[in-house]
């Protein structure tokens, strides 16, 4: 008994630091927590009144409990809950209401418990204790009605409420967590157990230094490398979903010029299973250090991971040498990307190999070589803009992909432009080098084209319009501009002027899809991915009889009768 009576003091002790600080030290400011009630154990019980009732009530909800350690204050902020019997009837009434929530005066006491006192609306004395350890509040309440009352009911409270992570959710698939603010973004980064959990952005985030909340940081946000001097990741992958609902992150600046970390981006590396998508991330400033691997303003390392509709701008440096820099993604390894685009700058050092305008390096892990252009980073609706430029010394540049090892590419485009210097090898409008060396398996590009220029100083050579080396693999249906690109050679695909790029009937040829995948301006514009499929009339991403419905209800309607460019 003794010891649990040491141990209990122990703990006591330390809730009370934790709420006051030790002495002699700078008080901290008021702290605001929400904390969601855990229905099977949070009950209210009315009692009394001149039938003498005896209902139990079940609450659901949340609130927000504010202590401020200086003052040894506290107070329910906010209360949004409700409550429930289980009888036929299913009457309901407002713990706030009851208990007054919002209007008692909270007490730190000397024992780390927080007491709070006033007045009902019907006069009578509340008072609720709050008990809070390892992330949950015990919630211990009842009302008294005033002396020589005879009718008053009487209310007793019992409940746990749970401290609620980020801005609400539970992270299941069904309830994810809600990622709303920097502070929430940055403390799932900080928060390694929840990397394998469901998240949503529900508002655009702003990650800007200058402004509250927002931070310069030196490693990934999410799952970063947790040792620079190691060249593999060391760390926690994020395996989980993170789908942003289309909403943005703006102004991620890393700067890791002081250090060898690798593995850079909103994410470091995420694994088997992961999902990341509808999400955007703009105005990124990304530095590496003097020897930096995977660096991806998006993602550091995807590795058999799933990337679907995000699109990033911004821009990438590396101060002397680098690996794997992509504008979404530095290395993609077996993984997938599907509907992306990238609109960066993106400069390497002196000595880099492998940068790409969307993915610096895709390829399988070496343990897994199947047929060709089956395995590998599977990249489909994707297109890059934006440039590329290396120093004096560069391997596999190109404006989509700099080292393509194998796996496919379909659908696809780049118009970023393509810049190295001296005795630089493998430049590519589209893919620097493709190729693998382990075998008679490689990589498919098919369906692409490229327009950006290609450029290079003396002694550089493998430049192509399209790529600008490739061995034991192959490009099939693709084309890129000789005019715009400066080059009349590529290891694979047909270059062709920029009038014949601009005519649908060049890639009609070659079987490509205008009407669910591609569209074009005739005679005006490159073709583009198309956002919707041109039968898709009501723009809803899916085709179905409510397309046919608009069409058949617009028929006879002229252009400026319709609803719209049926």
């Amino acid at each position: 008994m003794a010891s649990s009576s040491k141990s209990l003091d122990l703990s006591l002790v330390l809730l009370a630091v934790c709420l006051f600080g030790l002495p002699g030290e700078s008080t901290a400011s008021p702290h605001t927590s929400t904390y969601v009630f855990v229905p099977e154990q949070s009950k209210v019980v009315q009692t009394g009144g001149i039938a003498y009732v005896h209902w139990t009530y079940t609450i659901k909800g949340h609130f927000r409990l504010t202590v401020d350690p200086n003052a040894g204050t506290a107070s329910f902020t906010h209360v949004d809950a409700n409550a429930t019997d289980d009888s036929p009837f299913k009457r309901t009434l407002d713990p706030n209401r009851v208990f007054n929530m919002t209007s008692l005066v909270g007490t730190v006491e000397p024992n780390g418990s927080i007491k709070f006192t006033g007045k009902a609306p019907d006069d009578s004395d509340v008072c609720i204790t709050i008990i809070l350890q390892n992330g949950l509040a015990h919630l211990i309440g009842q009302t008294t009605p005033p002396p020589n009352s005879a009718d008053f009911f009487i209310f007793s409270l019992d409940a746990v409420a749970q401290l609620r992570k980020y801005s609400g959710g539970s992270g299941t698939a069904e309830d994810p967590y809600q990622i709303a603010t920097a502070e929430d973004l940055i403390a799932l980064g900080e928060t390694p157990e929840d990397y394998d959990k469901h998240f949503i952005l529900t508002e655009n985030i702003d990650l800007d230094p200058n402004i509250p909340g927002g931070k310069v940081f030196d490693k990934a946000v999410i799952a970063p490398d947790t040792d620079e001097w190691t060249d593999w990741f060391q760390g926690t992958a994020f395996t989980g979903v993170f789908d942003g609902k289309d909403h943005i992150v703006r102004n991620l600046n890393i700067d890791a010029r002081g250090t060898d970390s690798g593995y850079l981006g909103l994410f470091g590396m995420i694994g088997e299973s992961s999902k990341v998508k509808n999400l955007g991330v703009e105005h990124a400033n990304i530095a590496g250090g003097k020897d930096c691997l995977w660096l991806g303003v998006l993602v550091g390392d995807n590795l058999r991971g799933t990337i679907f509709r995000c699109h990033t701008s911004g821009s990438i440096s590396v101060t002397l040498r680098g690996y794997g820099i992509g504008g979404l993604v530095g290395y993609n390894r077996e993984g997938t990307i599907i509907n992306c685009h990238a609109d960066t700058k993106i400069r390497g050092a002196d000595t880099t190999l492998s940068i790409g305008g969307l993915v610096g390096d895709n390829a399988s892990t070496g343990d897994i070589y199947i047929t060709l252009g089956t395995s590998g980073g599977w990249i489909a609706n994707c297109y890059a803009t934006g440039s590329i430029s290396g120093g004096d010394t560069n391997i596999c540049l190109g404006g989509l992909v700099g080292y393509f090892g194998d796996g496919s590419i379909t659908n696809s485009y780049s118009t970023a432009n393509v810049t190295a210097g001296k005795e630089s090898a493998q430049l590519g409008g589209l893919v620097g080098g493709m190729g693998t060396f382990l075998g008679d398996y490689g990589g498919l590009v098919t369906n692409c084209y490229a327009a950006g220029s290609v450029r290079a100083g003396k002694d550089s050579s493998r430049l192509g319009g399209l790529v600008g080396d490739i061995w034991l693999s192959r490009v099939s249906n693709c084309f890129w501009d000789v005019q715009t690109s400066g080059q009349f050679t590529s290891a694979g695909g047909t270059g062709k002027t920029t009038a014949e790029m601009q005519m649908a009937s060049t890639f009609l040829d070659a079987g490509w899809d205008f009407v669910s995948i591609w569209g074009i301006g005739e005679n005006q514009t490159y073709p583009y991915l198309r956002k919707y499929s041109a039968a898709d009339i009501n723009q809803d991403g899916s085709v179905n009889l409510l397309d046919l419905s608009v069409l058949a209800e617009n028929w006879l309607a002229t252009k400026s009768e319709g609803p719209g460019n049926y």
